[in-house]
């Protein structure tokens, strides 16, 4: 009974995970069209403060079981995903979006390797290939070669890389003890933690100039349509769906979520392309069939890894 109840949760674990990925692979074209008014920045502060503040209310009568365990957490995460968020705005000024694309995904490579350090999980063969395919998937995506020098490594593909490594260290952070904390309690300091960051970057960004002009300059808008589609991406694309991914991790393993996740570029690729944003190329179709075998390997992997558990 009790190993019914278990495979039951992960059945549904993977169901919410599946849904944050068409959510967030949805989000992209909705940022575009709020970059119109609102600097990415600034608008991703907002939103990370909304977000903080629902979480405040959802948790209210939570809050007494609050302990240091969830400080000692949960700030770290918010701090690497803010930081994460900051380094690929400013990484993307120096490179191309299709090499950002690539590397915002070694988190997949980086989630495994902390994992070991930290404590001592050795991943699976199974693991180890899903996570390379994962990668090459996303290298096929981005339609980017090696020939004529395209893949060039400069600042900006520094900045975006370690930009992904900052993503990976926050999912296997997370992987480590989300099990035994409250879910809600956690991405509440988590959020907190990461809106006091995003508005620090917003403003430093806005500060430093380069060639005498800032980096990102702040831009927001009153709009009533555009707040209130900021409010729909807080409530949604944020709150919603990091508890789902937060509390699907106690269930499915953090290297599984790591290669879940970049799927999502395949959903906002294929919104791009039914909405005219873009256009079916080869190498789209053969990035995403590798993407899609790297996330069934690592679902095999992850119901394999619970199996020997058991044992």
């Amino acid at each position: 009974m009790k190993k019914d109840l278990l495979k039951n949760k992960k059945v549904i674990a993977y169901l919410m995970l599946i849904f944050v990925i068409f959510v967030w692979g949805s989000s992209p074209p909705l940022n575009f069209i709020l970059n119109k008014n609102y600097s990415a920045a600034f608008r991703s502060a907002v939103i990370a403060l909304v977000s903080a503040i629902t979480l405040t209310f959802i948790c209210i009568k939570r809050l007494k079981n609050l302990n240091k365990e969830y400080f000692k957490y949960a700030i770290p995460t918010g701090i690497f995903l803010s930081l994460a968020s900051l380094l690929q705005k400013i990484g993307l000024l120096y490179t191309t979006p299709t090499k950002y694309a690539f590397l915002e995904n070694l988190s997949v490579v980086v989630v495994p390797i902390l994992l070991f350090i930290a404590v001592r999980k050795k991943p699976s063969f199974l693991t180890v290939v899903a996570s390379v395919l994962c990668l090459v998937g996303a290298f096929v995506l981005s339609g980017m070669t090696f020939g004529g020098g395209s893949f060039y490594f400069g600042k900006g593909e520094l900045l975006c890389a370690l930009s992904g490594v900052l993503y990976g260290v926050n999912i296997a952070y997370t992987g480590v003890c989300i099990k035994k904390l409250d879910t809600l309690l956690y991405l509440l300091i988590q959020q907190w933690s990461g809106t006091i960051i995003s508005f620090i970057s917003a403003f430093l960004l806005s500060l430093v100039k380069i060639n005498g002009a800032p980096i990102e300059a702040i831009k927001f808008s009153f709009d009533i349509g555009g707040l209130c589609l900021i409010v729909v991406l807080a409530l949604v694309s944020n709150v919603l769906c990091w508890f789902l991914r937060t509390y699907a991790m106690k269930y499915v393993s953090a290297t599984a979520v790591s290669i879940l996740m970049p799927f999502s570029a395949v959903v906002t690729g294929i919104i791009s392309v039914i909405s005219g944003m873009d256009v079916l190329t080869f190498s789209f179709v053969c990035g995403g069939l590798i993407s899609l075998f790297a996330v069934i390997l690592s679902g095999i992997a992850d119901v394999k890894e619970d199996k020997k558990g058991k044992e």
